[in-house]
């Protein structure tokens, strides 16, 4: 699971920023006596401090969660990956950037059983050139929707997620050639230990 440390230390920073920044737009408006007028810049670093806080919230509540523990209302998907140059390991590494999570989430097709994106996999020519992910989503972030269409080539079903719900802080594996594998601290890919 790779969650780098500084990724923490720049969100705080961050508040402290929008923090200062709100305080600062305060002083100011009753120093000239503006009131409300351009009331949209409070408005727009309230709501920009309201969403920091609410990122730097969840950021702490996935960090006090165990990395191999899902909570109550958690839920794995298994997020498939295709990669032209697989059969070198270290070239998954930018699929699995903390970047691209929110892509995955719009862009590729998720199982909610692990036998099917084996299965999925196992069909395949180049095993080597196929993997995927495992997330732990939210069941809330599971979209209930019954569409025929929502298929893997070989028939397995396929489910949606909301937008952004795939957290790489959340990633359990990244299963390549029937191995797992994590991010260490340095987002390097190593196997996971047993």
């Amino acid at each position: 699971m790779y969650m780098p440390n500084n990724n923490a230390e720049q969100r705080e920073k961050l508040l402290k920023l929008v923090r200062d920044a709100v305080e600062q737009d305060k002083m100011l408006r009753e120093q000239y006596q503006i009131g409300d007028k351009f009331r949209f810049i409070r408005d727009r670093l309230h709501a920009l401090l309201a969403r920091i806080e609410e990122s730097v919230a969840i950021s702490q509540k996935e960090s006090e969660i165990k990395a191999d523990k899902l909570a109550e209302d958690e839920e794995l998907v298994y997020v498939y990956l295709y990669n032209a140059q697989g059969l070198a390991l270290q070239s998954w590494q930018k699929m699995l950037n903390p970047a691209v999570f929110y892509e995955y989430s719009v862009n590729r097709p998720i199982y909610t059983d692990r036998s099917a994106i084996d299965a999925f996999i196992r069909s395949k020519t180049n095993k080597a050139q196929h993997g995927y992910i495992t997330v732990a989503v939210k069941k809330s972030n599971i979209l209930k929707i019954q569409d025929a269409s929502l298929k893997d080539p070989i028939g397995n079903p396929l489910v949606k997620v909301k937008e952004g719900s795939l957290s790489p802080g959340r990633m359990f594996a990244f299963t390549h050639n029937g191995q797992n594998y994590i991010l260490d601290e340095e987002g390097k890919i190593v196997p996971k230990p047993v």
